[in-house]
This record gives C-alpha cells, structure tokens and sequence, in this order.
C-alpha cells in the first residue's frame, strides 16, 4: 500500500513538471521547481489527498540527454494513513550515471488475511504498521539503454494495534513484532521507450537481486530475485497502444510478512485489495489496450492473471487469479502526454481507481 502512493506521488510530480511555474532557462538546458496538489482514490486508502515538490532538470532537446528529477513529496488519507518521501531520478555525467534513491516513511492501518493463494476474507484481520526506508540504487551506462549497479535497502518496521487473539497478535507470523531488513545486491535498468509518460513503443526492464542476512542486521535471512518488464506496441492503425506487464518476484528463505510479494494494487492486480494475497513468490501478468475516443479523451480495457505462493511449483502456476476492467483517460493539458485516470476493476472485489498517470 505504501508503494501505491508513493507511485502515485511520482505521478503527480511529474505531471506538473510539464508546465512548471518556476524555471530557470540556460544554454544548458532548464532547471523548474514543481509543486503539485492532487485527490485521489483507491481501495487501500479511500481519499486521499496528496502534495509534492520536484525540481526537475530538462537538457536541450538537441542533446538527446533524459530528464532527471528530486522530489518530496506527501499524503494523508481519510483514514489516517500518511505517506513522506524524498525520491531521486539523475541522470549525470552525459547520462552515463543514473542515480536512484529512495528516502520515506509511512503509517497505514491495514488487513492481513494470512500467508498463501488460498487465504478466506473471513481471516481479516486488522493492524496498524509504520514503515522506515532508505534505498540507494547508483548505476553506471554500460551499454546504450542498460544501466548495471550495486543495491542497497534499509527498511524498519513497527506493527502496533493487530487484532486481540490473530495470528499477529499471537506472534506465528514472521515479523509480527516488526523488524529491520538490511538487503544488498545488484540492480539493472534497461529502456528503449519513446517516453517516459507515455510509451508508444519500446520496453522497459528493472531487475534486482538483493539478500538479507542477520550479519548485516536484519531480522530474517531471505533473497529476491525481482523482475519487472514492460513491452509497449503502436498499433497500425494508430494512435492505439497495447501495452503488456509482467512482474516476477522469487525469495527464498524466511522474509517478514510485510516484505513478501503482495497480489494487487492500483498498478498491476487491479481488483484486487493489495496485500488479499501474499506469499514468497509472486507472479502477475497484465495486458492492456488504449485507444483514444473524443477531444482529450481515451479509454481503456484490461485484464490480468496472477498468484503467491510459497514455492514455484504447479500449484503456484494452476491456480492464477484473474481480474479486469476498463477506464476512462482524460489529458488535462493539451500536448501534454499525462492522463487523469478512472478504472473500475474486478477481481476478489469490486475496485475503483482514481489517479495521474498510466497504471504502467
């Protein structure tokens, strides 16, 4: 849940860093501070309402250099739950180094349902986790569109409130006091998309393997192996787009709950509440098409499949959930590539989703 808003927070920075009310021009490009206010909506969080301010870097369109961006940014729901980060996309150095980075912290009253693909919605139970994270992903270009480097994450939990006489309350669970998480690893970023708000073409590919071992602090010993893919196809008679997610998270050993794979979000498993299902292993797959409908208006339609488990067997590959749904898209500002977006989505339940930007 904490990871929806923080997208959703990325989103409305860089939403408001196209037509930004404070820029410096230079022979060197633009340097623009951005603050941004947005409401939205979803089934974790009901309404909420967040702001942000990014200071974005734009180089001159001839140096086909990226954009790089800083952003603080926060929310508070209807519910009490909050969200604070301060977030880093650079690009340096002629675009040979990104730096990547993550400094946050939030607070959500939440459900755990219990560990696996088959967990009933009776087992809700309530609790209320604050979460601490520091992670720092610096990478060197070593190829044209590939980015490899070393991966870091400090990631503190506090578990307060859980339900009299659950499994929490009981202490069954891995990480149902709380705990550290120190992992270490490597991570790769590869993409060829034609934008960054809104592809038309091209693929993006994130991969992480980390480990987390009490020798470096952390409470359990587990690793991850993460995999995030995403193709973008123009169709010919454009300017419709089929868009295709595919997500793989393994983890071997003992990780807390709240650090193994969760099914749904308002990202990839719409229809799902995020965390209804979680496990060790976690495999989702979603496809999506978009196709424009009048004035600054698109639409829509989408459909996904997925599961957790404990293992990466057949149980974990025969038993996929599914979900789907459509959406409107509506651009605010005229040749700007940033979409409002409202889905409305089925899959344990029914979900609706009002954000910035595209799921994926």
């Amino acid at each position: 849940m904490r990871g929806t808003l923080v997208t959703l927070l990325l989103l409305c920075a860089t939403a408001g860093a196209q037509e930004p009310p404070l820029t410096v021009e230079a022979s060197e490009g633009s340097l623009s501070v951005v603050p941004f206010a947005l409401p939205a909506y979803q089934p974790e969080t009901s309404w909420l309402l967040g702001g942000a301010a990014a200071l974005v870097y734009q180089p001159p369109e001839s140096s086909g250099r990226r954009e790089s961006q800083l952003l603080l940014a926060g929310a508070a729901s209807l519910r009490k739950q909050f969200s604070l980060i301060l977030s880093s996309d650079v690009y340096a150095l002629e675009d040979r180094l990104h730096l990547g980075g993550t400094l946050s912290a939030a607070r959500f009253p939440d459900l755990f349902f219990g560990m696996g693909g088959a967990t009933s919605a009776s087992a809700e139970e309530p609790y209320t986790p604050t979460y601490h994270e520091v992670e720092l992903s610096p990478k060197w270009r070593v190829l044209p569109s590939l980015y490899v480097g070393p991966s870091g994450r400090l990631y503190v939990a506090e578990i307060d409130n859980p339900a009299p006489g659950g499994m929490l309350d009981q202490g069954d669970v891995p990480g149902a006091r709380g705990g550290t998480t120190v992992q270490l690893g490597v991570s790769a970023l590869w993409d060829t998309r034609d934008s960054t708000l809104y592809p038309r073409s091209g693929a993006l590919v994130r991969a992480q393997a980390r480990m987390a071992l009490p020798a470096l602090g952390s409470t359990a010993a587990y690793n991850l192996l993460r995999i995030d893919g995403r193709g973008y196809l123009t169709m010919p008679y454009a300017p419709h787009v089929l868009a295709v997610h595919a997500l793989i998270e393994l983890r071997g050993g003992e990780p807390l709950f709240y650090d193994t794979g969760k099914l749904g979000s308002a990202e990839m498993m719409r229809g799902y509440y995020e965390g209804r299902f979680r496990d060790r292993q976690h495999l989702a797959l979603q496809a999506e098409y978009r196709a424009p409908l009048f004035w600054r208006v698109g639409g829509v339609v989408f459909g996904s499949v997925g599961n957790v488990g404990r293992s990466l067997d057949e149980e974990l590959l025969s038993d996929l959930k599914p979900g789907a749904g459509v959406g409107l898209r509506v651009a605010p500002v005229a040749d700007v590539p940033v979409n409002i977006r409202l889905d409305v989505a089925y899959g344990s339940q029914l979900s609706f989703y009002l954000n910035v930007g595209e799921a994926f």
